[in-house]
C-alpha cells in the first residue's frame, strides 16, 4: 500500500493511504511531509520493505516445491537402505545449492 506520511506539532509522524481510504482517520493539523524529509526521518516505505522481505524468502517457497518426497526418506529408513538414505540426502542438497539462502540470513 502506497503511503503518504504527515507529522503533528509535536513532530509525531502519520503514514496514511494515498488511495484516501484512511483519510478519516487523519487528526486535524497534519503537515504533509515530503519524500526527502521521510529519508531524513528515517520513514521506512513498508510495501518496498515487504517485497524485499518476500523476495527473501522465496528460496524458501522453492526449496519446499522442489525438495523430494519425504515418503522416499522413510521408506529409505524403515528398509534401512542407507544407499537410498544418501540419495535422497543428495537431491536435498543439490536443492539447497540451486536456491541458496540469501546472506544476512
Amino acid at each position: 500500500m502506497e503511503m503518504k506520511h504527515y507529522k503533528d506539532s509535536q513532530d509525531k509522524t502519520y503514514g496514511f493511504a494515498t488511495d484516501g481510504s484512511q483519510d478519516h482517520l487523519k487528526p486535524d493539523g497534519l503537515i504533509e511531509i515530503s519524500k526527502a524529509e521521510c529519508d531524513r526521518l528515517g520513514i521506512i516505505n513498508y510495501e518496498k520493505q515487504r517485497e524485499s522481505e518476500i523476495n527473501q524468502l522465496d528460496y524458501v517457497r522453492q526449496r519446499i516445491m522442489h525438495y523430494p518426497e519425504l515418503g522416499e526418506f522413510v521408506d529409505a529408513w524403515v528398509k534401512g537402505d542407507t544407499n537410498a538414505m544418501e540419495e535422497y540426502k543428495q537431491k536435498c542438497l543439490a536443492i539447497k545449492a540451486k536456491y541458496p539462502k540469501p546472506e544476512g540470513f
